[in-house]
């Protein structure tokens, strides 16, 4: 919000919003140089569906990296 505010980026920039990613309506990113900026909203089910998503996309393309965290 601090960019827009700031003139950084508008509208023109935004390609698609989380549910058209989601639902496959749009692909996201489609190349390595390209940014993907998720602003939560404070709903926990957005939350969980973003992350649900990202790691099976991890998880059937071998990307990233599985780290263990102590308790």
């Amino acid at each position: 919000m601090i960019a827009a505010h700031e003139g950084a980026i508008g509208p023109e920039h935004i390609r698609a919003d989380l549910g058209e990613v989601l639902t496959n309506a749009h692909p996201g990113r489609t190349s390595p140089e390209e940014i993907t900026v998720f602003k939560s909203l404070g709903l926990a089910i957005e939350d969980l569906a973003a992350a649900a998503h990202v790691y099976q996309k991890a998880a059937d393309t071998g990307a990233g990296t599985w780290v263990e965290f102590a308790q």
